[in-house]
């Protein structure tokens, strides 16, 4: 897999890629509650939001996305790999990429978030070094320092 900066052409699969998730984990949509994937050229390739996804030849596997909050500290966001490509290592490669890319940038931490029923989204970033640092109703918060 390469893992590269969306291209504008790919943006509507890399919609569809993290909707399949969405779909798989709740069993319908509400477009209303993700506005950014709805134009991800415009939300994420500008300035130091950037997009990526985890390609194989022409097929989109997977995908990602850090967003700067403030000067040392990057959210990850829209990490979502198809359901026959996981348990592959691809999410730990795309999050890795998102890590040294934040902090090629600048940060000295990153955060990010997911719904608490999630267990295996949870066990995840727990295993690749991330720290829950709290919960409300719905969602769990983490973060990861990077000593730069």
């Amino acid at each position: 897999m390469q893992i590269q900066a969306i291209k504008e052409e790919q943006c509507h699969e890399a919609k569809e890629v993290i909707l399949a998730g969405f779909l798989e984990r709740f069993g319908f949509i509400d477009h209303s509650l993700n506005p950014d994937i709805q134009d991800i050229w415009k939300e994420y390739m500008q300035a130091d939001d950037l997009f990526y996804v985890g390609m194989d030849r022409d097929r989109m596997l997977c995908t990602g996305a850090v967003r700067k909050e403030s000067e040392d500290i990057f959210q990850v966001v829209r990490m979502s790999v198809l359901k026959p490509y996981r348990k592959h290592g691809l999410g730990k490669r795309m999050l890795t990429h998102l890590e040294k890319r934040a902090v090629s940038l600048g940060a000295k931490r990153t955060i990010l978030e997911t719904n608490k029923l999630w267990g295996d989204a949870i066990r995840f970033y727990e295993k690749n070094g991330y720290v829950v640092t709290h919960e409300d109703e719905v969602s769990c918060y983490f973060q990861k320092e990077f000593h730069v």
